[in-house]
């Protein structure tokens, strides 16, 4: 048991404010217990040391520290002077370096806070296994999501895609929620690869809802698996056009997305009337 800067004391991980404990030699948890191994009674405290504290502070001291460290306490002899009096530096690691007199509670915290996150995300890294995308390109992605439409459902069902906890009949049936895997539009097993990169019948509809937007549009837009996926990042197209065809891709994800889970089919001509109606809302008209 340390006290900080005479002010702040950390027991069991949790700072008390008292004040004059260390000037009155209270370093240790052994300094609190009477001769029978048990914590002293605010008064017996009182008259062992003259320390400027209430009952209050001694008691929230009592409190905070853990039981298997009072017991332990009891069982071990106090160490002759505290371990950092000649050297108060303690290297935790080759880039940080602790003064345990100077040290405030809040420091503590900071280091327990501070965390270096070296592992790649679940979903770009599993996306990786099938397409090469870098570091900058999935930064671009993720970025996109905040300006790629106005509509929540939409940007929460793009976060969850690139993430890939979109739930397909793979999951459903794993959960014991459908009775088979078996996609809807082509009877091969259902996944999120499948949903949306394998299923022949999709490849078809997507090639069908392309065809449509560089007809109305007078475009050639020809975008890649990973642009199909997460839209095309911004380059010499023209920036309306381009934000308007991402959209389009968006929602043509989430229809075909929505009919497979609703068992329903999928039509062109259905979609077209949709996205028209969405565009109006989104301004893209």
């Amino acid at each position: 048991m340390t006290v900080f800067n005479n002010k702040e004391i950390l027991v069991g991980g949790k700072p008390i404010f008292i004040s004059e404990w260390r000037n009155n030699n209270i370093l240790f948890i052994q300094e609190l217990l009477n001769s029978n191994g048990q914590f002293m009674s605010y008064q017996e405290f009182k008259s062992k040391f003259a320390c400027k504290t209430n009952f209050l502070q001694f008691y929230q001291v009592v409190s905070a520290i853990p039981k298997h460290l009072a017991t332990k306490a009891k069982n071990t002899l106090p160490p002759e002077s505290e371990p950092y009096i000649n050297n108060p530096l303690f290297q935790l690691d080759d880039l940080t370096e602790i003064n345990l007199v100077k040290a405030k509670t809040r420091d503590f915290y900071c280091l327990i806070n501070k965390k270096i996150h070296t592992r790649c995300q679940t979903g770009p890294s599993k996306w990786n296994q099938t397409m090469q995308l870098d570091g900058e390109t999935w930064e671009k992605i993720f970025s996109s999501l905040k300006n790629i439409c106005k509509e929540t459902k939409l940007k929460e069902f793009q976060f969850k895609l690139i993430h890939r906890i979109v739930v397909t009949k793979k999951e459903l049936f794993r959960y014991g929620i459908k009775t088979d895997d078996e996609c809807l539009y082509c009877a091969e097993h259902d996944s999120i690869d499948h949903t949306f990169n394998d299923c022949d019948f999709v490849k078809s509809f997507v090639k069908k809802v392309i065809d449509w937007f560089n007809a109305v549009n007078n475009s050639n837009f020809s975008p890649t698996i990973e642009e199909k996926l997460f839209g095309i990042m911004p380059g010499p197209y023209d920036k309306t056009l381009l934000k308007k065809f991402n959209y389009t891709i968006l929602f043509m994800r989430f229809y075909i997305y929505t009919c497979k889970m609703q068992n329903k089919a999928s039509h062109l001509s259905t979609f077209v009337d949709k996205v028209l109606t969405k565009y109006r809302i989104e301004h893209l008209s």
